[in-house]
């Protein structure tokens, strides 16, 4: 896919980041056509990469911040809403992340992320806990070298496979205090949330949660 044009500087126009990925999943072709027209509007520099399995696909976007030496890369998926003065929370953001990062999570559906040690000096951020969702993280040029070498294709899902490195002390992770960028409901989440309630919702932790999706067939 076409990469859009650059606006401005590369530092302004990518969020800070050496290069912004936009996942877009080829049977959603209004999803492409919204998120182009939203960079656009914020004038973003983005590269759309094909997708039809998540997991390879995050993948290959890991080996290719490697084979180009990006420092880091913001990668999204084409589902994502951002708030449109993204510019700047994302310049506050890159002020208080640490030098040291592997991963950061400016969006993520983790339960417990606002309960985390804050890391000194840096009110913004949290280290984070299991954010768990990929639909809008960044990865360093060391934090992808980390994934590649240590994450082979499986059946677990991605999202499990980088939480157990994390749990070994092989990635430093941070996530920010409220989400900036959130992933837009699709039509049949949209349609369950109108249904009338029934039995009240059994609340369950975001690791049982992920444990379930694992184990039962992507069944949530």
């Amino acid at each position: 896919m076409p990469v859009l044009p650059i606006y401005g500087p590369s530092a302004t126009a990518q969020l800070g980041f050496a290069h912004i990925y936009v996942l877009h999943d080829p049977s959603h072709p209004t999803r492409l056509l919204r998120m182009a027209h939203l960079l656009q509007l914020l004038q973003l520099t983005a590269e759309f990469v094909p997708t039809t399995d998540p997991f390879l696909s995050r993948m290959s976007i890991y080996r290719d911040i490697r084979q180009h030496s990006y420092t880091s890369a913001l990668i999204l998926d084409d589902s994502v809403d951002m708030e449109l003065n993204i510019r700047s929370l994302m310049r506050v953001a890159h002020e208080n992340l640490p030098g040291d990062w592997d991963m950061f999570f400016p969006g993520h559906c983790g339960a417990f992320e606002g309960t985390q040690d804050q890391p000194s000096g840096m009110p913004a951020l949290r280290t984070a806990n299991m954010p768990i969702c990929l639909h809008a993280h960044a990865v360093s040029l060391k934090g992808a070298h980390q994934i590649v070498k240590h994450v082979k294709p499986s059946q677990e899902i991605i999202e499990m496979a980088i939480m157990r490195l994390k749990e070994r002390g092989l990635l430093r992770m941070y996530s920010l205090d409220v989400p900036v960028f959130t992933p837009r409901p699709s039509r049949e989440e949209l349609r369950k949330q109108d249904r009338p309630a029934g039995n009240k919702r059994l609340e369950i932790s975001a690791l049982s949660h992920l444990s379930l999706w694992q184990n039962g067939g992507k069944r949530f």
